[in-house]
């Protein structure tokens, strides 16, 4: 890991044409990627939200516009690069959006905002002590497995090309360590915000049974929607405008 690095943790999914619109925003997004990918791979859900809208995405070592450097961190790197990067900004409220590791890192996150956390929407992942598959493999390269070849994620050219999937498996492997890190203690972690949870009925790594058991993770509502897919059913075509709605509703405050 490249604890040195000064590289910044959160970058703007706004794109070229919002620019300037971080200074009418009122109201924040942060974006929490899944194991081995950048903030990118979900852009299709937020690029639609509203002008005022700021978006800002997690960049882990390894990924993105990180390509070059060492996969891997801590969680208090994580928590800390928020309380560097975000925090220093102009205060909005705040909504928190993870999908799988992210949304670990989401509720994580929430929690250090505390009053500024307006909403969290986690998706793909188990609530409190849950069993999480990738955590329970015999090694970490039986859990790389698992999310190569059975999350449903995976494009087939990426295990045709040495490098890549060098360079693939070696993120998954230190995201593995961070999501068993923040998973640690997860059962205590309480947001007083409302709480939407997303998950795919045939999804093979977070069974969708025990979803509503996110609601001990909040001290308001808790909504669980369901949908029918995969580990990706987020990003599945016929599902990405409801997801994005629901973002939406999230993002829906008090000015």
């Amino acid at each position: 890991m490249n604890s040195l690095s000064t590289a910044s943790w959160w970058t703007s999914l706004r794109g070229r044409a919002a620019t300037g619109v971080a200074d009418a925003a009122r109201v924040r997004l942060l974006v929490f990627p899944h194991s081995g990918a950048g903030p990118n791979t979900l852009l299709p859900l937020v690029e639609g939200l509203p002008a005022y809208v700021e978006v800002l995405g997690l960049s882990l070592p390894g990924r993105e516009r990180r390509f070059g450097e060492t996969p891997g961190c801590r969680l208090d790197q994580v928590l800390d690069s928020v309380s560097d990067e975000v925090l220093v900004r102009d205060p909005l409220p705040t909504v928190v959006f993870g999908h799988s590791l992210g949304a670990l890192l989401a509720t994580r996150v929430g929690g250090l905002l505390g009053p500024q956390c307006r909403a969290a929407v986690v998706s793909g992942q188990m609530p409190g002590r849950s069993r999480r598959p990738a955590h329970a493999t015999t090694t970490d390269e039986d859990a790389v497995r698992l999310l190569l070849l059975e999350s449903g994620g995976t494009p087939a050219w990426l295990l045709q090309d040495p490098v890549m999937l060098e360079h693939i498996t070696c993120a998954l492997r230190a995201d593995i360590a961070l999501s068993r890190e923040a998973a640690v203690g997860f059962e205590d972690v309480r947001l007083d915000a409302p709480l939407y949870v997303l998950g795919g009925t045939s999804d093979p790594l977070v069974p969708h049974e025990p979803l509503d058991g996110w609601a001990s993770h909040t001290t308001g509502e808790c909504r669980v929607r369901r949908f029918d897919g995969d580990h990706f059913f987020l990003l599945a075509q016929e599902h990405r405008f409801e997801v994005a709605d629901i973002l939406r509703q999230a993002l829906v405050v008090e000015f």
